[in-house]
């Protein structure tokens, strides 16, 4: 993506600092969180990846709790790691696309930098999320596993539409704890 060139150019005009790019890579497979990087580091291993769990840190921005955070130093090395992390992705055939996605998936760049100058820290996150689209059963001739997978896909997609709802028509609540595909955004 555009966004990760025009990320690392802004870093290089920080003259008076030094920032640190890590990134995480997690997708959302049947309402389950699923660590792309571990998946990836693992693929011979027998034994089970660690549970994630969405959290919230001192300063309310939203982490996923034992999942494997990667350091980028170039747009080269975080696009090779969103390339061999997205290869890891759930997909099935559906009668609708031979390698349809299974998943959401969320692909966060953290970066913090520390101005030499005022003696600060600064951090911020961009994510960049991929949604599964939403299906329908009779159009894509969906059957067990891949039926779940879409009743997955939809329920998430819903409690979206619910968020955005809220926020549109100025809502005091908004549902961001209905789904975790809400409450990673």
């Amino acid at each position: 993506p555009r966004a990760i060139d025009e990320l690392f150019r802004l870093i290089s005009e920080k003259k008076n600092a030094t920032c640190h790019v890590s990134t995480y890579f997690v997708e959302l497979y049947n309402d389950n969180l699923v660590d792309l990087y571990w998946a990836l580091d693992n693929k011979k291993s027998k034994e089970e990846p660690p549970k994630l769990e969405i959290k919230l840190d001192a300063k309310k921005m939203v982490y996923i709790r034992n999942c494997v955070i990667k350091e980028a130093e170039s747009p080269k090395e975080l696009m090779d790691l969103f390339n061999t992390g997205n290869a890891e992705r759930h997909v099935g055939a559906t009668n609708m696309n031979a390698a349809s996605s299974r998943s959401h998936s969320i692909f966060a760049i953290m970066v913090e930098c520390y101005d030499k100058t005022t003696k600060k820290t600064t951090m911020g996150k961009l994510s960049l999320v991929d949604l599964a689209g939403s299906e329908r059963a009779d159009k894509t001739g969906a059957s067990a596993d891949r039926l779940k997978e879409a009743q997955s896909i939809n329920k998430s997609l819903s409690a979206l539409g619910d968020v955005i709802s809220a926020l549109s028509i100025g809502e005091k609540f908004i549902p961001y704890r209905n789904n975790k595909l809400t409450q990673v955004m």
